[in-house]
Formats: C-alpha cells, sequence, structure tokens
C-alpha cells in the first residue's frame, strides 16, 4: 500500500512539471497522498510534504498559491490536533525542522519573487527612461547640426549669391571693383569649405579613446606635455561618449590656442551615479577674461543636454581646472552649468 501511494506521488511531481496549468489541483492532491502516509503508516513520510512547496511554486495565480500554502500546513496542523487528544503520538524533535521548513521558506521565497518582479518592472521603466533621454539628446543634437548650417552656410551662400549678381553687373563697368567682389567670393568660398569641415567633424562619431588619442597628438605638436592620470572609462551610452570626446576636443583645443600652458592633465573619476571629467592646465588663466567663444559655449550646451554641469577655476599655482560632471543614469542634477573661482 504504502508502495502504490509513493508511486501515485511520484506521478503527481511529474504531472505539476508537464502541465502547470493543473499544478495547484496537484499539490492539493500531493497533499491529501502524503497526509494518508503519515496518518495511516509512519511520520517519516512527513518530509514528502517538502515536495509539495517546491511544486507549489509554479502556480501563477496569488489566491491559489496561499490556499496551497495554507492546505499544507494544515496537515501539520492536523498531527498537533491529533497529538493534543492523543489520537497519534509524534517525535517533534524529528518533525521539528521540516515544521519551520514548511512555514517558513515558501512564504520568504514568494515574497522574494515578488520583490523580483516588481524591480524587474521599475528597471525596465529605467531602461526605458534612458532611451527616451538617449533619443532626446540625438534629436536636439540634431536641431543643433540644422540651426549651424542654416547660421553658418545659410548666410555664407546668400553673401555669395548677391556678390556674384554684383559681379555680373559691374563686369563691364567696374573692372577693379569686379576683381574685388570675386576675390571677395574666393575667400567665402575657402571659408565655408573649413566651416563644412568643421560641421563634419562635429558629426563624426568618435570614441572618447579616440579623442584622447588626438588630443595626446595635438599636444604634444603644440610642446604641451600631457598627463592621463587615470584609465579610461567605458560607456554603454554611445552618445553620451561622443559628447564627452567633443567635450575634450574643445578643451584641449583652448588650452593649445589661449593658454600657454606647458603642461596638461586629464583625469576621469567614476562613481556608481556619474562621471567627472578633469582637466588642468598651467597656462595663464583668469576668470575675468574668461569669454563664452572660444568653444565654451559647445562644452555648455552638449553638457546641459546630458542634464550635467561645468565647472571652471582657475587654480592657486596659476592656470585653469575645468570639471565637467556627467550622470551616468536618468535621474542626475538638471541644474545649469555654474562657473566658480576658488584658490
Amino acid at each position: 500500500m504504502p508502495l502504490c501511494i509513493l508511486i501515485a506521488l511520484f506521478f503527481c511531481y511529474r504531472e505539476t512539471f508537464w502541465r502547470p496549468q493543473r499544478a495547484f489541483l496537484v499539490v492539493l492532491v500531493f497533499a491529501i497522498l502524503t497526509s494518508s502516509l503519515i496518518f495511516l503508516f509512519n511520520q517519516i513520510f512527513f518530509y514528502l510534504l517538502l515536495y509539495s512547496f517546491n511544486m507549489l511554486y509554479i502556480v501563477n495565480k496569488r489566491v491559489h498559491f496561499w490556499a496551497g500554502y495554507a492546505a499544507i500546513n494544515a496537515v501539520t496542523g492536523c498531527m498537533i490536533i491529533a497529538d493534543i487528544f492523543e489520537l497519534k503520538e509524534w517525535t517533534w524533535e524529528y518533525i521539528f525542522p521540516g515544521i519551520l521548513i514548511a512555514l517558513i521558506t515558501p512564504a520568504v521565497m514568494r515574497v522574494q519573487e515578488q520583490w523580483n518582479q516588481k524591480w524587474k518592472g521599475v528597471n525596465e521603466e529605467l531602461a526605458e527612461a534612458n532611451k527616451r533621454v538617449e533619443e532626446l539628446i540625438k534629436e536636439r543634437e540634431r536641431d543643433r547640426i540644422a540651426r549651424d548650417l542654416h547660421d553658418t552656410v545659410g548666410q555664407t551662400l546668400s553673401t555669395i549669391s548677391v556678390k556674384s549678381d554684383i559681379s555680373m553687373k559691374l563686369l563691364y563697368q567696374d573692372q577693379k571693383r569686379t576683381e574685388q567682389e570675386i576675390r571677395d567670393i574666393q575667400h567665402l568660398s575657402r571659408s565655408l569649405l573649413q566651416e563644412m569641415r568643421e560641421i563634419v567633424s562635429d558629426m563624426k562619431r568618435v570614441t572618447l579613446k579616440e579623442e584622447l588619442e588626438s588630443a595626446h597628438r595635438r599636444l604634444l605638436e603644440a610642446s604641451i606635455a600631457i598627463q592621463l592620470e587615470s584609465p579610461i572609462p567605458k560607456l554603454q551610452d554611445s552618445t553620451k561618449e561622443m559628447m564627452l570626446a567633443y567635450v575634450v576636443k574643445e578643451a584641449v583645443t583652448n588650452i593649445i590656442r589661449h593658454s600657454g600652458a606647458s603642461e596638461c592633465a586629464i583625469r576621469f573619476m567614476e562613481s556608481e551615479q556619474e562621471l567627472c571629467l578633469e582637466l588642468m592646465d598651467n597656462g595663464s588663466f583668469h576668470m575675468k577674461k574668461l569669454q563664452e567663444g572660444n568653444g565654451l559655449s559647445g562644452i555648455r550646451t552638449r553638457v546641459s543636454l546630458m542634464k550635467g554641469t561645468v565647472q571652471i577655476h582657475a587654480r592657486a599655482k596659476g592656470g585653469m581646472h575645468m570639471v565637467v560632471r556627467v550622470p551616468l543614469h536618468l535621474g542626475g542634477r538638471e541644474t545649469d552649468d555654474t562657473y566658480a573661482v576658488s584658490g
């Protein structure tokens, strides 16, 4: 008889995983068969109940899970009642560890599973929000490029068109004036070509590593010693990496053109929340003479798109100290870039 019930338990256990939709009913049958083994034969079969908890995890509906949990623990309750009325005598030292496992483990696992599902949903929402922010950054970058093309190329082409018309009218009336207009057109054409190259260069997707290698070469060509004081961070967001590469490019360009420095240091500091980029030189720098030109406006624009901040300090020993902080995940500070003086 016990062998037949054990075989039936085996088929119940298999049925749970083969047909999960029947898991709740199979768990109830498994609990009834196990209780019959306990009450009719021996208490050693009590630990078979733990298999029913393993089967219970497959139950999807919350109501069915807790109903099955109560039904399985009802077996323990019946054992206690039988002991109170002296219908059965149990060795509680043997059974008690199993009772604790039966009471605590399923509830803890279910609560943990619910928390895991909740955090999975939160992470998915966060990933979707980060994706939307990245798309917004790309859209704003496209708007900036379109604005640059309109403000530079459009105006220059309009000027070239006007001067071409003037040259046509003055071709046989004032040869010197016509030559001057043609020279102006040549100069404007060359300037336009240079501006187009700069715009295309900004649009080119460059990694942070590539830009740092380029900055290293440019600084050495300008007789400025460079020191990279920390490893190059690996960013998952390619758009953010491209914008940081632009920040490095413009900052290094300013150092080469305007600082008169002989040394430059670049440092990265990364935490779970943000990435900090520091650039320092030993040139001549004065906050009062700081102008928004010289590429600083472009740096501010791109850092603000990344919800970051820019700080520029005058070093106590002379030179410039720029600190750029960019959040690595959504929820970074959305403050305006600030300029501060220290030392």
